[in-house]
Order: C-alpha cells, then structure tokens, then sequence
C-alpha cells in the first residue's frame, strides 16, 4: 500500500490474532462513522513526509534584533516619518474635573497692626517705610548692647540653661553619676521585668486594702511585686535600703564592712596554709571547691537575670576542670572544653532549654562560663603540678591580695579621677597603687625571699609585672561583666566582700600569667 511507508520485519514474531480480512460495505460504512478510525486520505492531500508547498509571494516578515551575520540591514522595514503637528493657536479645553482660574493672589498677614498687602490704598505707606529707612551703623562697643538679653538668660526666662548657665544642684553628684542606681532598668530592659531587690523580709501593712508579703519575703499571688515603686516610696522604706546599698536588681551586695573583710581575708588564706600544709592534693581540692562555688554564682545570676544557659553542664564542666588538669596536665583543658562545647549544644538538641529556647546565647553565657572559671582557675592546679609548685601558687595568691588590698586603701585615701565606667568606684590613683603593691610583694618574695622555683630579681620583677597586669584586667573584665548583667556582687555569700566570684575576679587572670612566665621563661618543670 502506498501509505504504508516502512516494511514489515519478518525476524519478529507476529501476533496470532493479527491479519487480513475483508469486510463488506455495511460493516465498512459503519468502521467510516466510528471516532477511532481516520479516513483515507486523497491523492492531492498531503502526507507525512511530504515536503509542504513554498509560501504565497508577499511582503518579507521584519527583521529581528540583534542581526546574524547573513542578515541584510537594507530589508528593515521603516515606519513613514510623520509630520509635526500643526502648533494649537485656538482655546484649548480643560478636562471636566479641572476649576476655571480665578486670577487672585493670596493676601500675606504682616501682623495683626499691619495693613494687608494688596490694598491700593496701604501699600505705598508700606514699602515707602523701606524706602526712607537707613542703615544702621556700630562703632562702639556698647552699640551693640543686647538689652539685658544674657540677664534675662540667666534668670527666670523659661529657656534651658546649660553649661555655665545650668544650675549646678540640678546637676548629678560624683557618686550619682558613677554609682548603680541605673542597674534596675537594665535588668528591665533585658529582660522585660523590673529588677528585684534583695529580700529584705516580710513587710507587714495595716488596712483593709494593703497586702501581705509572703513567707518568702515577695508579693502574694495576685499583689504586685516588690520592686513596684508606689509599695517602696512610703516612709521612706525605699531611700533606707538604697541608701545601705542593700537594693540591688538580681544580686547581693552592700557597703564593705573592713573588720568583716578582713576577717574573710584571713580565713580564706587559713584555708590555703592548712591545705598547703596537707600537701598538694588539698590545695587542688580547695581550689576546685573556690571555683565551683563561682560557677555557681555565675550561672545563678544568669537565671536570675533571664539568660537560658546550660547550668547543670557549666557546672560540672567547670568543677571537673581543676581536677582533669592536676590529674592529666594542660593537655586536658582541650578535651574538657570539647566535651563542654558539645554537651551545651545537645542541652538544647535533645529540648532541655525549652520549647523555644536561644541557642546561641545559652550555649555562649555556657561556654564562656566553662573557660572563664574553670580553665582559668585550673591554671592553679597546674601550678601545683610543677617543682615546688605550692610555694609559686602562695606568690601569685598574695600578689593579687596585694593589689586588692593597696587598690583599696590608696584609692580610698588619695583617689580622685574615675577608672572606668565599667567600675564607677575604682580610680587611676587605686590602680596605680594597688599595681605597685603587687610589684613590690612580688619581688620580694620571689626575689628577696627566694620563694618558689623560679626565684632572684628578674624572676620576681616579671613575676610581679605579670600580677601587677593581670589582676586589673580581671577585675575590670568581670566589673563589665556584671554592669551587662545588671549587677552589683554576685551573691552576698562572703560578707563585707560580695560574691565569692567578686573576691578571685583578678585572681583567675593573674593564676595563668604566671604559670607560663614560670614555665616559658623560668623553665619551672
């Protein structure tokens, strides 16, 4: 058949059902009216395969841009150049939505004694006062007096007065503006509540009206709280506690009490002579338990302050630090801090953060608290682990107490000019001071006295400059810290002195100063 333009493979086996019958005309009549079956074509209708006729004879399709290389730029099809418009000489209609001009000028208001410009009548008087007016000429000083103008300023005028002008008792004094009041409304701003002072015990009123405090020394349930101004201002109940320093937004703290202080002092270096006395393994103890009764505070205050940190793993991560260290060396700092890191991230992995908890700032406060408190603080343990390491830990302890101790007093006594607003109450005279006294207590110790295993002039004076850098740095780094947080003291656990946190800040930063200037330049073994 002349349609059929392939052959039929014979390699390929045919179906049994398929074939050749011949029907008659009704049967193919009825095959014709089916949808299935295509008629047959004609002879003059065209096939597959075929090549369709050429085009009508016509105009060309334009061009397209950009042009190939066989294109012929002259059979781009132009549009006539149309003539300019005839100009519009004849009134032009405005759009039905537009107003008819009126034509009039808006009159200007010189003043309410002042003719309106305009009048015919006023406005030669008016311009003709420019007219015959003259300059104004100054040759002398008091020409160009103001009328009492400044006396005026100076006095009840209403203006705001500044700077010489300003009144000096509305101005805030030395220990305002450097002090902590402020520290409330940072705790408010981060978190969203105000901040809570130190519970100062139940507060009982006398009415139908008033409320009760709880046993706990807060608000009832459904009273406001205790950091409410309206429930503080009475009789004078609020200006007592802020003026003994005891009102603080998430911690402890109050005035230092210097027989209290001292008495602190001194007990804690007791503990360090009996434990030294014991032998090595007491002093890791003892300052393991230092450094976890820090992590403690710490971790405390972030929950108090709303930071979602990974607590119970700060904590053991910090306490186990000490002792990985005297028991393995440095090197287990690294694994420590590892195993820190990734069981920070998996607190929040496996939801022990919360339903919505943030990651970044809770595994951030964590591990921050991890390396400040427990590396740091376990650089004492591998200064035990040296050659007559205990006796090299004892200069380092009493070169930092020498800094707090002459900061103090000669801040106190001869301190005028403001450190750092990270630390209102610390000045450069105290620094200086307390600077010196860890140099001199140094040198004499480790120079003098030939304390420790790396001992003579040199040793003492880099001993004692390390110290003498080192402990303030630490002490301004955890005041800044506390300032964020909104704080004064860490806890109120050491009386007269704060946080137990608060009494080794410098003390973690001078501990890892000098471990390794005793073991890179002494070569302490």
């Amino acid at each position: 058949m002349d349609d059929q333009r392939g052959s039929r493979d014979d390699s390929q086996p045919s179906d049994p059902s398929e074939g050749v019958r011949i029907i008659g005309a009704d049967e193919a009549a009825e095959a014709m009216e089916r949808d299935d079956v295509a008629p047959r074509r004609t002879d003059d209708e065209l096939r597959y395969g075929d090549r369709p006729p050429s085009p009508p004879a016509g105009p060309r399709p334009a061009l397209r841009f950009p042009l190939d290389a066989s294109a012929d730029p002259t059979r781009i099809e132009r549009p006539p150049v149309e003539p300019a418009p005839d100009p519009v000489t004849g009134p032009v209609s405005l759009p039905h939505w537009t107003e008819p001009p009126t034509g009039e000028v808006p009159a200007v208001l010189i003043g309410d004694d002042q003719p309106l410009l305009g009048d015919d009548d006023d406005d030669a008087e008016v311009w003709s006062s420019f007219a015959t007016s003259t300059p104004r000429w100054r040759d002398a000083d008091d020409d160009w007096g103001d009328d009492g103008f400044v006396e005026r300023l100076a006095g009840e005028s209403g203006e705001v007065r500044v700077g010489a002008l300003g009144d000096v008792d509305a101005e805030p004094s030395h220990e305002e503006y450097f002090g902590f009041d402020d520290m409330a409304e940072r705790v408010e701003e981060r978190t969203g509540e105000p901040g809570v002072p130190t519970d100062p015990g139940p507060r009982w009123e006398v009415g139908d009206d008033d409320w009760s405090a709880s046993s706990d020394g807060g608000a009832t349930e459904g009273e406001e709280a205790w950091a409410d101004d309206e429930q503080w201002s009475d009789d004078g109940y609020e200006d007592e506690y802020v003026e003994e320093d005891i009102y603080a937004p998430a911690g402890g703290g109050g005035d230092r009490n210097m027989p209290m202080a001292v008495g602190v002092g001194v007990g804690l270096l007791a503990g360090l002579v009996i434990t030294a006395v014991l032998g090595p393994k007491f002093v890791v103890v003892y300052l393991t338990a230092i450094v976890a009764l820090c992590a403690v505070e710490y971790f405390d205050v972030l929950r108090k302050v709303g930071w979602e940190a990974a607590t119970l793993v700060g904590l053991v991560a910090t306490t186990a630090l000490p002792l990985a260290v005297y028991w393995r060396g440095p090197a287990a700092v690294a694994l420590v801090l590892f195993l820190g890191l990734a069981a920070s991230l998996g607190w929040y992995l496996v939801g022990a953060g919360g339903k919505d908890p943030r990651v970044l700032e809770g595994t951030g406060a964590t591990v921050l608290g991890i390396v400040w408190l427990g590396a740091l603080g376990s650089s004492g343990s591998a200064i035990v682990g040296l050659s007559d390491g205990v006796a090299l830990l004892v200069v380092a302890i009493l070169a930092t107490a020498a800094y707090d101790i002459g900061g103090l007093f000669i801040g106190k006594a001869m301190g005028h000019r403001p450190l750092s607003a990270a630390s209102p109450n610390k000045t450069y005279e105290g620094l200086l001071g307390g600077m010196g006294c860890a140099l001199f207590v140094a040198v004499v110790l480790a120079g003098v006295l030939k304390v420790g295993p790396w001992t003579g002039v040199g040793a003492g004076l880099l001993l004692g400059i390390g110290a003498a850098v080192a402990a303030p740095l630490g002490d301004l780094c955890q005041s800044l810290l506390k300032r964020d947080l909104g704080v004064k003291d860490m806890s109120n656990r050491l009386p007269g002195h704060g946080g137990i946190f608060d009494r080794f800040d410098a003390m973690l930063f001078v501990l890892p100063t000098v471990l390794w200037l005793a073991v890179a330049v002494g070569n302490v073994v």
